[in-house]
């Protein structure tokens, strides 16, 4: 699954949301094996995809829900251009 935000500062974030693949489903159906990436790349007009675009893991969490991972993604993924953006603001 996944969620774009077309446009955050400058930026096109996407999150993905998968099946962690590290996990065994053994227990309960739906416990704890969903994990989130997230693609930034630069926004563009034309919402094709870039190829300037990287791919960050947030790892070591996984989640029960498809909303509670997409929320926490999109969070990781703003945090991560907020950072980009003022340490390069502080290099200035």
């Amino acid at each position: 699954m996944s969620h774009t935000i077309p446009s955050y500062r400058g930026f096109r974030l996407e999150t993905l949301v998968f099946h962690n693949p590290d996990v065994a489903p053994e227990g309960r159906k739906h416990e704890r094996l969903l994990a989130v990436s997230v693609r930034i790349s630069p926004a563009a007009p034309d919402e094709a995809a870039s190829s300037d675009s990287k791919v960050f893991r947030l790892e070591r969490v996984l989640f029960d829900s498809i909303g509670d991972a997409r929320r926490a993604g999109d969070e990781f993924a703003r945090s991560l251009v907020d950072g980009i953006l003022d340490r390069g603001a502080s290099e200035v």
